[in-house]
């Protein structure tokens, strides 16, 4: 399975999957209890065509088609974030650039839990990524419900996870307590506790679990790390004068060891001793 990035041609099938994967899901169904209603529907398409924007760099959406019709099935929506860049916008402000509702849109109730849950991310940010430089967000993996438990979703977030280790950044999600902290306890992620989505005068809240993961180093760097711990030397660049000197040491290094298993068995180089009495038998002769 190739994953790809979403084009502006993906948009209508990925809204699709949105509202459809989406539809039982304990956060979406917060923000928009009537999960069908014009305002979701129309809410979900601004929010692909902000974040599949060529010119919002600090968002991804990556997608996983079928693989016979080759139209999409599967999705994710991961936001990057460099806490000390000159100019670089809150996680919560880049939040609210996307997600947030337009203006003249009459819907109280959801503006509102929008920005708690905006407020959460940020909360999250303060409380537990506060020493990492470099940020992942992974806001959403989402499958369509025809193509569900065959793995498109595993797929994504190890893709998300490969992108951070390329990074060298630190990945979290904010993932419901049931379905979503079993999904990602299954892909790496640690649960690092919980945070409270609510606002004044409603009786409904929102509990998510803090997910985060810290993917390990390219093993080629691990390696090397290792090695000079144990004393061991990187290789030098090709054709250089600390590669010729290597590539001797090697050698004579393979040879002594050479020498030493044949001198084991008897068949090493001769002692002067050996020499004196082979000449002894020679005059003898």
């Amino acid at each position: 399975m190739g994953v790809r990035v979403a084009t502006q041609q993906d948009i209508p099938a990925l809204k699709e999957i949105i509202l459809k994967g989406l539809s039982e899901d304990s956060v979406f169904k917060y923000c928009f209890p009537s999960t069908r209603s014009e305002t979701a529907t129309n809410h979900v398409e601004t929010v692909l065509k902000r974040i599949i924007d060529p010119e919002n760099a600090s968002w991804l959406c990556f997608v996983l088609d079928a693989p016979k019709t080759h139209d999409p099935v599967s999705l994710a929506i991961c936001q990057t974030i460099h806490q000390n860049a000159d100019g670089q916008k809150g996680v919560a402000e880049q939040a609210e650039q996307v997600f947030g509702l337009e203006a003249d849109d009459n819907q109280t109730k959801t503006i509102k839990r929008l920005s708690a849950l905006q407020q959460g991310i940020t909360e999250t940010q303060q409380k537990y990524l506060v020493r990492h430089t470099e940020i992942i967000f992974l806001h959403a993996v989402i499958t369509h419900p025809h193509w569900i438990r065959q793995g498109f979703a595993k797929t994504l977030s190890k893709q998300t996870l490969q992108v951070a280790r390329q990074k060298g950044a630190v990945v979290v999600a904010l993932a419901s307590p049931f379905t979503g902290y079993v999904f990602y306890s299954g892909t790496s992620f640690a649960n690092c506790g919980r945070t409270k989505v609510e606002t004044d005068n409603d009786i409904e809240n929102l509990e998510l679990q803090i997910m985060v993961c810290t993917p390990p180093k390219p093993l080629e760097q691990r390696r090397s790390s290792i090695m000079d711990y144990l004393g061991g030397k990187k290789m030098s660049p090709a054709g250089s004068r600390r590669e010729s000197y290597d590539q001797d040491a090697a050698a004579g290094a393979q040879e002594q060891r050479r020498s030493s298993f044949l001198d084991m068995f008897g068949f090493g180089p001769k002692t002067p001793t050996s020499v004196d009495d082979d000449t002894r038998r020679k005059s003898h002769a």
